[in-house]
């Protein structure tokens, strides 16, 4: 039995399948090219270009996590990334955990130090 696709009492936005539901396509190339400018995690620099109106922290965050694919975003926190290349590496990652298509860390709640571990490989990549 195919479990995708809309259940009673899901929003329509939910199966849109656009690449973050309640975004448009340029929308989201801007916050890609933001993310590559800014950096993940910058949202008050990249709420002040303006480029994205009426978008909130909230949605910035749930955005970026969509474009990643990653729920978790403590390894980018600052970095400027290339998301492309990122959505890439969790899209080949065949033993990972994942909900609504998003990598998700199963583990112990992590630590400073596990962040900072995962923000050096995240730096070398």
């Amino acid at each position: 039995m195919d479990k995708r696709g809309p259940k009673i009492g899901d929003a329509a936005s939910l199966w849109n399948f656009a690449p973050s539901p309640g975004w448009s396509k340029e929308e989201s190339l801007i916050l890609k090219l933001c993310l590559m400018k800014y950096g993940v995690g910058q949202w008050l620099q990249i709420q002040a270009t303006g480029l994205l109106p009426g978008k909130m922290i909230q949605q910035l965050n749930g955005g970026t996590q969509r474009l990643l694919g990653q729920q978790s975003l403590a390894a980018y926190s600052g970095l400027r990334v290339d998301v492309d290349r990122v959505r890439a590496d969790n899209e080949a990652k065949l033993d990972a955990h994942r909900k609504n298509g998003l990598v998700i860390w199963t583990g112990p709640n992590p630590t400073k130090e596990m962040r900072l571990q995962w923000q050096q490989e995240a730096k070398e990549k």
